[in-house]
């Protein structure tokens, strides 16, 4: 079974740009099935990043039916080919188009008075607001760079989400459930925009909603704990 950060490093490849070997090496074999089960186990477990003791790991789980429609379970049994993710992209995670579903954090929150020009304070809907500032300056003090493909975009969804695994694999376990936290409540609002696309999204609808519950859950039992 997948550990976390593969199951963050692989969400990251779902809404991110990756080229064609990959991706069939990734949906087309048992991997995916890893995968799957991975984000079951983490959507019910306390603590992320910290790998299960084979007892744990054999446990009877809930069936992802518990978390997720039956549409987009299905959905992400069958997740879509090299070309269908693709054209997925080129239509909904291209900016400036009508059916146009960016995965940026900056586009659904809105901007502080701190961080805009007067004429764009207190609006959504614009890139390289306070979240990009914030994910750039972060990307720097782990020591990494912002890969070029992200550079108008720092708060893009995939590179948010590798962070996460980047963290995990450097056992930043607190840092990644923090971040994990405070980063990702745009989803719900993201989440609306992808239902509203006429073309069927069950399967980013329901990679949205394993990241939701996987936070949730850890919100949870930060709450216990507290």
């Amino acid at each position: 079974m997948m550990e976390d950060e593969a199951v963050f490093s692989v969400l990251a490849q779902c809404f991110g740009p990756v080229d064609e070997s990959s991706w069939n090496q990734l949906a087309g074999s048992s991997l995916w099935s890893d995968f799957l089960d991975g984000a079951r186990r983490a959507m019910q477990d306390a603590e992320l990043g910290v790998q299960a003791a084979p007892a744990a790991r054999a446990r009877k789980r809930c069936p992802l039916q518990e978390f997720l429609s039956s549409g987009e379970v299905n959905a992400l049994f069958a997740p879509p080919t090299y070309e269908e993710k693709q054209a997925f992209a080129a239509r909904h995670f291209t900016g400036g188009l009508p059916e146009s579903a960016v995965p940026v954090e900056s586009l659904y929150r809105t901007w502080s008075a701190g961080a805009a020009p007067a004429p764009f304070s207190q609006q959504q809907g614009l890139y390289l607001g306070d979240s990009a500032h914030y994910l750039r300056e972060l990307v720097e003090r782990l020591g990494m760079e912002v890969p070029p493909a992200f550079a108008a975009c720092p708060d893009h969804l995939a590179l948010e989400l590798d962070l996460v695994a980047v963290m995990l694999r450097s056992g930043m376990r607190e840092e990644a459930r923090q971040f994990l936290a405070e980063r990702f409540a745009w989803l719900t609002a993201y989440r609306m925009r992808l239902l509203a696309l006429e073309d069927d999204a069950r399967f980013y609808i329901g990679l949205v909603d394993v990241i939701l519950a996987i936070r949730a859950q850890q919100t949870t039992a930060d709450a216990v704990v507290a």
